[in-house]
């Protein structure tokens, strides 16, 4: 472990760059790669020491001119990405943008998580106000339609669902409490994070391995499980907004300079231009600064009236203090810690030393911990009624 970070910061880190690649995390957590020949190990490395100084001389002037021209297109990016983040930060401001047209929240979602919610729901009470929300209305048709879940009758033949109702009673409840919110968290991810495409793949194994940690933790913290769930699902809301705020930005600014340079016949900064693209650290840094306090204001702007789980969001996003935490904020700690700690862990980003500092962080007890072992944190884990 550094001097320069705790465990906790040192998790972030990796996990961060895990969301943007495994190479990434690798080389931040100082992982070597069985395969990938160190510099001072390899020909290429060789042969350059044993350069005759004549050879080197010949060089240098090539070296300094190659130099010069990276620190110019370094000079440009850098340009660049200040222009992004500083318009970036300004769109950050309109939260109803974000939440309508970034998220694409439907405006009856929280009214639906409501009334899923009480204890003395029905399919009945819950049919209209899923309808009202077409495109979830049809993928939960498709998905009790999918071979994994589709019925057949005594003849064997298929049973085709093409009714809301019936769709929504094949579920059950319990398993809606799972299906709407991550069918309404992976309906907003990014679909193009070029050029960092497992972003995608990532940010949704977090955040179900967030969702099911916390739904197992509540389970034995006496905190309700559908609203630790939702919570689970939900706390990394911003991560969405500003992978796409990030990557809209990035191509108008960049469109933008390309037409200014062309115009202005700066042919030099045109060229570098066209060698500059997104960056991972510009986007983790929005997202480091941003995410967090965003995703809290999202739940609150839901405003939710039997879903509990702003303030626990705004207790997260405040970093407050273990001892003056809620029962439900205490889960999302830790059922978020979880989850980063299992992926590095899958990733082989953690050492067993840093695994028991991190989980000692979190206040996990050895219980909790052996719980979710036995948890898969990769699926939904629904029940399905036989009959």
């Amino acid at each position: 472990m550094t001097d320069r970070m705790d465990i906790n910061q040192e998790v972030d880190n990796r996990f961060y760059n895990l969301l943007i690649g495994l190479s990434n995390a690798q080389e931040v957590a100082g992982v070597e790669v069985e395969g990938k020949v160190k510099a001072e190990q390899s020909e290429q490395f060789n042969a350059r020491r044993n350069l005759l100084r004549i050879e080197k001389l010949a060089k240098r002037d090539m070296e300094l001119n190659k130099r010069s021209e990276e620190n110019f297109v370094e000079s440009v990016r850098d340009k660049i990405s200040a222009a992004v983040c500083e318009r970036v930060e300004l769109r950050l401001e309109d939260l109803e943008e974000l939440y309508s047209k970034q998220l694409g929240i439907h405006e009856g979602l929280p009214e639906l998580l409501d009334t899923l919610s009480v204890k003395a729901t029905s399919i009945a009470k819950l049919e209209p106000l899923v309808a009202q929300i077409s495109w979830l209305a049809t993928d939960l048709l498709k998905l009790v339609n999918t071979p994994k879940y589709r019925k057949t009758d005594r003849l064997g033949r298929v049973v085709v669902v093409e009714n809301l109702r019936i769709a929504l009673s094949f579920l059950g409840i319990e398993n809606l409490k799972m299906v709407i919110p991550s069918m309404v968290f992976r309906r907003a991810i990014p679909q193009i994070t070029d050029p960092y495409p497992v972003f995608k793949a990532k940010i949704w194994e977090h955040a179900i391995g967030s969702a099911v940690s916390c739904q197992r933790i509540a389970t034995l913290s006496k905190v309700d499980p559908g609203h630790a769930f939702i919570l689970g699902m939900f706390h990394e809301f911003g991560k969405l907004i500003i992978t796409k705020l990030y990557f809209k930005t990035f191509d108008e600014v960049h469109r933008e300079a390309l037409i200014e340079a062309h115009d202005d016949q700066k042919r030099d900064e045109h060229s570098a231009l066209l060698k500059i693209g997104p960056t991972s650290d510009v986007l983790l840094s929005l997202m480091w600064k941003h995410s967090i306090s965003l995703s809290s204001r999202i739940i609150s702007h839901m405003g939710m009236r039997r879903v509990f789980i702003a303030n626990a969001m705004e207790e997260f996003a405040l970093k407050t203090p273990w001892g003056k935490m809620s029962p439900i904020a205490k889960v999302l700690l830790q059922g978020n810690g979880y989850s980063k700690y299992n992926m590095l862990k899958r990733y082989k980003l953690i050492s067993t030393d840093e695994a028991k500092a991190f989980l000692k962080s979190l206040h996990m007890a050895a219980t909790t911990v052996l719980a979710l072992q036995g948890t898969d944190l990769r699926s939904l884990n629904l029940t399905m009624d036989d009959e």
